[in-house]
């Protein structure tokens, strides 16, 4: 995984004081192989319920800020929903951060 420990934990907090203790993030994408470079930051974070646009704006703004401009993709998924394709492969690719 290509992320620093530091890094880890800012998307963690900001995860959670934007969305909640109880909301899970997972890191998929070229970042989960070591043996590739670049890329942008993609996360998929389970929530309980759907946060307002707003509240989803801000972390997504707060993420970038606190990780150096580096660009984030960010899904959500509502637990309880059916996931969409792209959803279904964050999940069977990502890691648990």
């Amino acid at each position: 995984m290509r992320l620093k420990t530091d890094e880890i934990r800012i998307i963690k907090h900001l995860v959670a004081e934007h969305l909640g203790t109880a909301a899970e993030v997972r890191l998929f994408g070229s970042r989960v192989d070591d043996g590739r470079r670049g890329g942008d930051i993609d996360l998929i974070v389970t929530v309980d319920a759907r946060p307002d646009s707003g509240r989803e704006a801000r972390l997504h703004w707060a993420l970038e800020q606190a990780l150096d401009d580096q660009r984030v993709d960010l899904l959500l998924h509502v637990r309880g929903e059916p996931p969409l394709p792209i959803q279904r492969i964050a999940y069977r690719t990502g890691v648990v951060l």
